[in-house]
């Protein structure tokens, strides 16, 4: 028996040994303006050996017999180079390949098919990693797509992303621009090149050359201030390159919408330094009686590569936007629930010794949203969709200027060293608008109580809206210092790549709103309050709500102005690791923690969290086909005690997931299919058993399916399918909403199309024809034990675009929303949404 055990030790030992002498082949392909071509094929010529570089160029071989090779380097079929390379057991052959066009002469088709097919992602992992061999799901929306389709904003470029979808419109609020759902959570993009970088405004998308969507939460290697237990959103920037070139359009289109652009490339030292700056300005009404958007950004970068080794980028952001409409108006609702308690004071007031009477009274007051509106659906509400309630001289101001640097050295041909720095600060100033529904009964019981002096609670509806405002005032600024080491080493058949990092990040926002307060139909005290105006129709009112009166507001006002300060002011110290290994050619492992410190400067406590990620890959066919399962890890700090003085600890998600990624037919075909599973807990909740205090119990459980799907049939064609599907719940939540789906967390199901067609040959060469099409499910403004529902209805937006692409010349239009479909987003309120919009541009390129 012991033989046998001997005998199969040797055997062990003696493939391991043979797979140790196997060679390996890596290296770098770019053009000769040194730019990286990623998708393009290296192989070992008459061998089953061969690798794909990725999005930076990069591409290893592995596990090769010693031999003599013939090695070929090919572009969609077209050989490129062939080389000749002799590989002796063990060694790991460094072999770069420059083909001979730049990246401008390089057939564009070609270019922009690579880059749309192209899921790799290097700031999930913050390391290079081939897409079937990440364990995470990243949805990526490169330019091509954006330029296809003439998005000029994240929310246009958003609605490529599988299983996203909008809540608000962007609010000039330093949370991030635009809010989105993704996975049941709410997320922003707080992100930008993989750090932190908060937005006040909807973001333009003239300087970003691709939008990344990493999903689920990924607190391991971002912390917990960009973060988001759905996804967090990250904005990738163009970069510039060794020739010149750019491009400069105008555009103009329905509601007064015009735009003008110009991206430009200068090479300032040949293959060393270049600087590339894009700027826009843009201007867009409402389609709303009232509202406008104005912003501009000013985008300068500037390269230097002296060598191989070491690289420099340093860029700005010079941003600023004034307006009051980044969509329709916003409408949030006054329910039952924060009416109800008022009018029983008052009937207390009246009844001071009689609790049964005020009870008997207050059984008839509605109850539910449908009971005091008369229905829970946001389409049947008579408010008139084409009314802002708004003034043109009621708005908000926001400049932010950021300024970001990064530097790479290669220490060794298996070390790198990152070194990142970002700052940015904001202001805010100006004013901020927005509506409350008022029920009917209201106004009912108030009248009748004050002339009667009965309790009269009318017909279910809503026919008066009231205008409020508040003024943000304040700054917001962040600093973030990133140090990073990342390594890349072969034993053998074993390929291990790693990253050591340690982040410092300084958060400071200081933002004071400003208000007053008025009186509900002339009785009820309420914040924020101007006046009460119809719901539907068209009386000239906006005049009356305007800067002069508002300022006069501020002046006289009984009580004078209040305020409701928001600060935040944190720094947070961390360290991190994430390694993966390729155990063999078809089982990588990887595996992340995060040593977080944060500190709260307000109250001076401190918090400290590990955040730990694992994933798992399994190639049944190699580079095709992979079989993932991840654990994801995300956090949010939390402050404060329970009744008992027990401190509480940072909340924290917890995410299984499980799927699959593929790479078929020659990469014509990929995508991936995914199930996950997301539970909160630590969730701070009021104290059931004592209201002065909080307890923290609560949970939020989110399960879902997410699908993509991308190919490219033939040359010029494109279609993306995306389809999401999420339930979400709290559990042992309050009892308002104990068991319900946050209003939060979007409809149960998405789904985006889009597919385009260029044509690449005959007269019609450089014409585009493409279609999209988003459908949101039914999803909550409001969901709630007391208040009841109000939905908001499911919808299908159409979207058309015509390209034309000439030598020197493009010229293109699109329309959103072909079928002109009255629609609404929105959490805790309903927002309005845009209609049919015909919008045509002319570049010229140079």
């Amino acid at each position: 028996m012991m033989n046998k055990y001997m005998l199969a030790l040797l055997l062990l030992c003696s493939a391991f040994v043979a797979t140790a002498q196997n060679c390996g082949i890596q290296g770098r392909v770019t053009t000769v303006d040194r730019q990286p071509v990623g998708r393009i094929s290296i192989v070992l010529k008459d061998t089953k050996w061969g690798a794909v570089s990725d999005d930076d160029g990069k591409y290893h071989i592995k596990n090769i017999k010693p031999g003599d090779y013939v090695v070929e380097v090919s572009l969609t079929g077209d050989v490129k180079e062939r080389r000749t390379v002799s590989l002796n057991p063990g060694t790991n052959l460094e072999l770069n390949f420059s083909i001979g066009e730049t990246t401008k002469q390089l057939d564009e088709v070609v270019v922009e098919t690579n880059k749309i097919m192209n899921r790799a992602s290097f700031y999930s992992n913050k390391l290079p990693l081939a897409n079937l061999e990440n364990a995470q799901v990243v949805t990526s929306i490169p330019d091509v797509i954006l330029r296809k389709q003439i998005a000029m904003s994240l929310e246009d470029a958003m609605k490529n992303a599988t299983g996203v979808t909008k809540l608000w419109d962007a609010t000039s609020r330093p949370d991030g621009g635009s809010l989105f759902v993704s996975r049941g959570f709410m997320t922003t993009t707080k992100a930008r090149n993989g750090l932190p970088n908060i937005v006040n405004t909807n973001v333009d998308m003239a300087n970003l050359d691709k939008i990344e969507v990493i999903k689920g939460p990924s607190g391991t290697l971002y912390g917990s201030i960009i973060n988001s237990y759905g996804g967090l959103i990250n904005r990738i920037t163009k970069r510039p390159y060794f020739y010149n070139g750019g491009y400069a359009d105008v555009a103009y289109g329905s509601y007064n919408f015009m735009r003008a652009s110009a991206d430009a490339n200068f090479v300032l030292q040949q293959d060393k330094m270049a600087a590339r700056i894009n700027v826009a300005g843009q201007n867009q009404d409402s389609w709303q009686d009232a509202g406008f958007q104005k912003s501009y950004i000013i985008a300068p970068a500037f390269l230097y590569k002296p060598n191989d080794r070491f690289t420099l980028n340093a860029d700005a952001e010079i941003v600023g936007s004034a307006g009051n409409s980044n969509g329709g108006n916003f409408m949030f609702i006054l329910t039952p629930s924060m009416i109800n308690g008022s009018l029983a004071a008052m009937l207390s007031q009246r009844y001071p010794n009689d609790p049964g009477t005020v009870s008997a009274i207050m059984a008839n007051a509605p109850k539910t949203i449908k009971e005091a509106f008369g229905t829970d659906n946001v389409k049947d509400i008579k408010v008139d969709y084409n009314r802002s309630f708004i003034s043109n001289d009621l708005y908000s101001k926001t400049n932010t200027n950021s300024f970001f640097a990064d530097a790479s050295y290669k220490i060794s041909p298996h070390w790198t060293s990152q070194t990142a720095l970002t700052y940015s600060l904001s202001h805010n100033n100006g004013y901020m608008p927005f509506q409350y529904l008022l029920p009917n009964y209201l106004a009912s019981f108030l009248k009748s109580f004050t002339t009667t002096g009965n309790a009269d609670f009318g017909t279910p509806g809503a026919d008066s809206v009231s205008r409020m405002v508040w003024r943000p005032v304040g700054t917001t600024k962040t600093l973030d210092l990133q140090q990073n080491f990342v390594s890349d080493y072969s034993f053998g058949s074993i390929r291990n790549r790693a990253v050591i990092g340690l982040d410092y990040l300084s958060y400071r926002s200081d933002v004071t709103y400003y208000y007053f307060n008025g009186l509900l139909h002339g009785m009820v005290p309420y914040p924020y309050l101007f006046d009460v105006v119809e719901a539907n129709g068209q009386p000239a009112s906006n005049s009356v709500f305007n800067k002069p009166n508002v300022d006069n507001a501020y002046a006289t006002r009984t009580g004078g102005v209040s305020s409701s300060v928001y600060n935040q002011h944190s720094s947070v110290f961390s360290g991190y690791a994430n390694n993966i290994t390729n155990l063999t050619d078809y089982l990588i492992v990887s595996a992340g923690l995060r040593v977080d410190r944060f500190e709260n400067l307000q109250s001076d406590k401190i918090q400290t969290k590990l955040s730990p990620k694992f994933g798992l890959i399994f190639m049944p066919v190699k580079d095709q086909v992979s079989l993932f399962a991840n654990y994801q890890n995300g956090f949010t700090n939390q402050f404060g005690t329970d009744k008992n003085n027990k401190a509480f600890d940072p909340e924290e998600a917890n995410q299984k997931e499980v799927g699959v990624k593929y790479a078929l037919l020659g990469n014509k075909l990929t995508g991936s299919i995914s199930y996950y599973n997301i539970l909160v807990k630590n969730i701070v909740r009021p104290d059931p058993s004592d209201a002065n205090f909080s307890i923290q119990d609560g949970e939020q459980k989110s399960k879902g399916v997410e699908v993509e799907v991308l190919a490219n049939p033939v040359s010029g064609w494109t279609v993306l399918l995306g389809y999401g599907y999420n339930d979400s719940r709290m559990q042992n939540a309050g009892a308002d909403v104990n068991g319900l789906r946050p209003v939060s967390a979007g409809p149960y199901n998405t789904l985006n199309f889009w597919t385009n067609y260029s044509f690449t040959k005959t007269a019609l060469k450089g014409l585009g024809i493409g279609v999209g099409a988003n459908y949101s499910g039914e999803s909550f403004a409001i969901n709630s034990n007391d208040d009841g529902q109000l939905w908001l209805p499911a919808a299908t937006i159409l979207g058309g675009h015509l390209t034309y692409d000439l030598r020197h010349f493009r010229i293109a239009m699109k329309v959103n929303n072909i079928t002109n479909q009255r629609y609404w987003k929105g959490w805790s309120n309903f927002i309005p949404q845009q209609p049919r919009q015909f919008i045509g541009s002319i570049a010229y390129k140079f």
